[in-house]
């Protein structure tokens, strides 16, 4: 009789081993997993911050270059470091658009991004309207327009609800997003340790059950 009921132990031993054993490829895949997506969502916040100083950094440029036209200066180097400012602004945008994007489509706790980009926040239009004028400082041919475009850059950066105040939105958005999926991961991870912590509790109480067993017999 202590024979089946000392084999009925191991066996339950066993499974026991091979639940903590299941748990622990699960907690190393999530955790695996949770810092690969943490990595993710943190370059997101950098370089959703990132867009706030290039937009900043395009109309300081222009307002450069309509200055050298006035003073009649040569100046290619600005003209350089706007056109790479443009570029590295409107490469920010489409990853950033398509993250977005990816985060509607997978039916994901989006918070406001969607909002602000597709939304009331119109950050999308804001943005392409933003680089398209930025974009005209190369082809203009007068010193007028010119001026007129870098006051019109000044003025859609820096008005009421323009897109300094949209890209700072978002930037906080993003964090908020990514504290909230950093969260969820944390919790799921705790719930695997408590479920190990749970099965090796059983592991104890059945080894300190059969060895009292053992000795009563």
């Amino acid at each position: 009789m202590h024979f089946f009921k000392g084999k009925k132990i191991i066996i339950l031993e066993s499974l026991l081993c091979i639940l903590l054993c299941v748990g622990i490829i699960f907690y190393a895949q999530i955790n695996k997993r949770g810092l690969q997506k943490q990595d993710a969502l943190l370059y997101y916040v950098n370089i959703s911050g990132k867009q706030r100083l290039l937009a900043q950094r395009i109309v300081f440029l222009s307002q450069i270059v309509v200055t050298n036209r006035i003073l009649n200066r040569n100046n290619p180097e600005s003209l350089t470091e706007l056109r790479s400012c443009i570029n590295q602004l409107n490469s920010i945008h489409m990853i950033l658009q398509n993250f977005v994007i990816s985060t509607i489509i997978g039916n994901k706790k989006a918070s406001t991004l969607d909002e602000i980009y597709f939304g009331d926040g119109n950050l999308k239009f804001k943005m392409e309207e933003f680089l398209n004028n930025a974009n005209k400082i190369f082809f203009l041919q007068t010193t007028q327009e010119a001026f007129r475009i870098n006051q019109e850059l000044l003025q859609q950066l820096e008005e009421d609800n323009g897109l300094l105040a949209s890209l700072e939105l978002a930037t906080l958005s993003q964090q908020f997003y990514a504290q909230n999926i950093i969260k969820e991961s944390q919790f799921y991870l705790q719930i695997l340790l408590y479920c190990a912590f749970l099965i090796c509790g059983l592991q104890a109480v059945l080894i300190l059950w059969f060895l009292t067993r053992k000795l009563d017999g």
